[in-house]
């Protein structure tokens, strides 16, 4: 499969809705990466995005792996893990020694053995979190799960 890896910008804002729809959220992530707090990375093949992923360089673990997304019918064809090592790359050239990710482990245990496979290890046991959620529709609703995070070395 032929496709592109790069930063997202302002123009690639309707392809990232047709895949998920919740323009409130990309603005938002298209204005933080312009402001350098994170970075919005797709996966395009002819103009045509097939998944994306977000870099976070603020909070209280980063720079953070965040958002990982691929359409669903090409899942398992290496466009996350490429998206992941896009994003790694970009910030051990932004000079960080070690990346971060945190998982639901009850909600989405693929994405754990993805980031274990990518060298992953946990540093936390699980523990209960409270936040915003979008649906593909875009609205938000507060959740509590589960989140376990993660760290890799990659300086």
């Amino acid at each position: 499969m032929d496709y592109r890896i790069r930063v997202a910008n302002k123009k690639d804002l309707d392809g990232i809705c047709a895949v998920r729809d919740n323009k409130e959220l990309f603005r938002k992530y298209l204005l933080q990466s312009s402001r350098k707090k994170l970075y919005l990375i797709i996966a395009e093949q002819k103009k045509l995005i097939l998944g994306f992923g977000v870099l976070k360089l603020t909070g209280f673990l980063f720079p953070k792996l965040s958002d990982l997304y691929v359409v669903e019918n090409l899942r398992g064809y290496g466009i996350g893990s490429e998206i992941i090592r896009y994003r790694e790359n970009m910030a051990r050239k932004l000079g960080y020694p070690e990346i971060y990710v945190s998982i639901d482990p009850i909600e989405n245990p693929k994405m754990i053995n993805l980031v274990i496979k990518h060298g992953y290890k946990a540093i936390s046991e699980p523990y209960k979190k409270r936040a915003t959620f979008y649906n593909e529709e875009g609205k938000s609703y507060d959740k509590t799960y589960t989140r376990v995070d993660f760290k890799k070395l990659i300086g």
